[in-house]
Parts: structure tokens; C-alpha cells; sequence
């Protein structure tokens, strides 16, 4: 059930992801454009960027941890030989990452309420719009983690 609750999840993320990095190019496209040949910069040239950016890295990294092709260096295998030890480590880690992310997302949240009274300089939003991507983002990634690690006590 989660699995299949996971890999919906991962599929909408990244759609969001996808176009998110599709906004961002157009967006920098746009700003320098109007910078460099009008000479005149758009208002928002830097802020809807950056939220974009920022909310795109955070759907973007659950999708990654779905497909478990987060940047690794591939030492583990070549240090430890035994699947059954690789397999206990991978299961310490998805332990240590849930509790991270439920650290983070318990930050985030605290943060975005915090500047939720508080409004950007060029858009005029609530400035918890950009922080409310940590929690959203590690909620996410608690699922995934989650998910993963029933999984590995599911084929043990």
C-alpha cells in the first residue's frame, strides 16, 4: 500500500520537478533578456527564481530518493562484500535519514510559521511560501524512507 502510495507520489513530484526546471530556464531566459537587451530588469528577477528553484531541488529529491539514485560514491559495495551486512547498513541509513527528515520538516514548519506574516521584497507573498518547501519536501521523503525500509523488513 505505501509502495504504491510512494510511487504516485514520486510520479506527481516529478512532473512538478520537470515543470519547475522548464519555469526556471524561461524565467532566466526572460531576466537576463530584459536585463542585458532592455536594460531594464524585471521586479521579480530574483525572487521567483529562487522559489522555483528551491521547490523544484525539494520535489525533485524525493523523487531521487524513490528511485535511490541520489548521488552516492559507491564505496559501500566495494568495501563491504556481504549483501547481508549491505543490507543492514542500508537499513541504519534509512533509519538515520528518517530522523533527520522529521528534524528538518519539524524546523521547516517552524520557520514557514515564523515569516508567515512576513512578505517578500519584490513579489509581496508570504515569505513562508519559499520555507514551506522543507516540510513538504521531508514529508515526502519520510514516506519514501519509510517505505523503503518496510520494504527491506518485508524480503528479509
Amino acid at each position: 500500500m505505501i509502495e504504491s502510495f510512494n510511487r504516485r507520489l514520486a510520479i506527481a513530484f516529478e512532473a512538478m520537478a520537470a515543470v519547475g526546471c522548464a519555469v526556471l530556464a524561461i524565467l532566466v531566459t526572460v531576466t537576463i533578456f530584459m536585463r542585458f537587451v532592455m536594460g531594464a530588469p524585471p521586479y521579480w528577477g530574483e525572487e521567483l527564481p529562487q522559489l522555483v528553484l528551491v521547490w523544484s531541488a525539494f520535489l525533485g529529491s524525493v523523487v531521487c530518493s524513490y528511485r535511490r539514485t541520489q548521488l552516492s560514491a559507491g564505496l559501500l559495495p566495494l568495501m563491504v562484500h556481504s549483501a547481508r551486512y549491505r543490507g543492514y547498513i542500508d537499513r541504519f541509513a534509512n533509519v538515520l535519514l528518517l530522523v533527520i527528515f522529521v528534524l528538518l520538516a519539524r524546523a521547516g514548519w517552524g520557520l514557514a510559521q515564523v515569516t508567515m506574516e512576513q512578505t517578500t521584497t519584490a513579489l509581496q507573498i508570504p515569505a513562508a511560501v519559499l520555507y514551506l518547501s522543507v516540510p513538504v519536501g521531508c514529508v515526502a521523503l519520510i514516506m519514501v524512507h519509510l517505505g523503503q525500509l518496510l520494504e527491506a523488513k518485508e524480503s528479509k
